[in-house]
């Protein structure tokens, strides 16, 4: 299938070499906003990490008393508005749903609220560029996140981060899952490699480009109403997921000793029908599962979908969260070597903030 693609990979190839081009020349104009502008992107179609590196971003800015804003897409939502959301706000009601803010901003709230960082925003809209000028505007933040921003190039931005994978493809979308050729992590102002749950040793000396070495740290298994389940508890398990690279849940699975009875992949951001939840049932039924295990981005997804929240009577959904033991892994990124090249630079922009 990959080499009948590989024509149209090519098309995709020239069409963003293009676009490239005239940002590059200054022919196409990036947008200026006064508060310091972070992206964090990658160069592959998801799956590197970006989003918990923008919570590790975050959280430094704020402990320097500064306001830190993230902005990200929210995709697949189902309004067009822009949402804004305080960081230490507790959604305990679920009155911000998947449908409105999306799996990452949710998963992102979650996570910050849950430590306490107040002060700082969350800003979903579809059109980013929009977004950051309107709580450039609005808020006047020092810093301005952008979650997903390296191919986004109207928006000026102040440091670029590239996020990659140990082993990357080697082919541009649709024959694999490149957005552009790997050699243009050279647009950025720093490289951060996820190693993420492998313990492989990384080329840390990529053409004498500055690098970051990172890699995910399990926090344990986290269920209904914040119940934390020790994983030694679990005989084996039915597993689900809809992430970019579904392999790396494999792996950390495998890595802690959990055995998987059933491993039930889905597209990335993807929205669960009630079919879907019951084959995932009958699975962990008919397999005798101990336990249901899902990453914390499909969970947020279910728990606070419209589906759930808005039911007026006993559905798929709740049936699943409240009658059945689900739980997803709780991770955080983590740096491993190199910390100094990312918050010397973000020390800098701070100082001129």
């Amino acid at each position: 299938m990959k080499l009948v693609l590989i024509p149209l990979s090519w098309v995709f190839r020239i069409i963003t070499a293009i676009r490239n081009f005239l940002y590059n020349t200054g022919i196409f104009k990036a947008k200026v906003l006064l508060p310091k502008i972070i992206s964090v992107g990658n160069i592959s179609a998801g799956g590197t990490g970006k989003t918990p590196f923008v919570e590790l971003i975050f959280e430094y800015i704020i402990k320097k008393n500064k306001l830190p804003v993230i902005v990200c897409k929210g995709y697949k939502r189902e309004y067009d508005d822009i949402k804004v959301v305080e960081s230490g706000y507790s959604n305990i009601k679920h009155d911000l749903t998947t449908e409105n803010l999306g799996d990452e901003g949710l998963m992102l709230l979650e996570n910050l609220s849950s430590k306490g960082y107040k002060g700082g925003l969350i800003v979903v809209g579809d059109d980013k560029t929009k977004a950051a000028k309107f709580a450039a505007a609005k808020f006047k933040p020092d810093v301005i996140i952008i979650d997903d921003g390296f191919q986004h190039r109207k928006l000026f931005r102040d440091l670029d981060i590239v996020l990659l994978n140990p082993e990357s493809d080697k082919h541009l979308i649709p024959a694999g899952n490149l957005r552009e050729p790997l050699k243009n992590y050279k647009r950025s102002n720093l490289l951060v490699i996820n190693n993420k749950f492998n313990k492989h040793s990384v080329n840390e000396n990529r053409e004498n480009f500055p690098q970051v070495i990172c890699s995910y740290q399990f926090e344990g298994f986290r269920g209904n109403k914040g119940v934390t389940l020790p994983y030694d508890e679990i005989k084996s398990a039915a597993v689900f997921c809809g992430i970019a690279e579904p392999e790396s849940f494999r792996v950390l699975l495998n890595n802690i000793g959990i055995k998987i009875d059933s491993f039930t992949i889905f597209s990335d951001h993807h929205f669960f029908t009630g079919k879907e939840l019951t084959e995932i049932i009958n699975l962990f039924k008919s397999r005798g599962s101990s336990h249901i295990l899902t990453t914390q981005k499909d969970y947020v997804r279910i728990i606070n979908s419209e589906l759930v929240q808005k039911a007026k009577s006993e559905n798929t959904y709740k049936n699943l969260l409240l009658n059945f033991p689900l739980y997803f892994a709780k991770i955080k990124m983590q740096i491993n070597n190199n910390d100094e090249y990312l918050f010397n630079k973000i020390d800098n922009l701070l100082k001129s903030a």
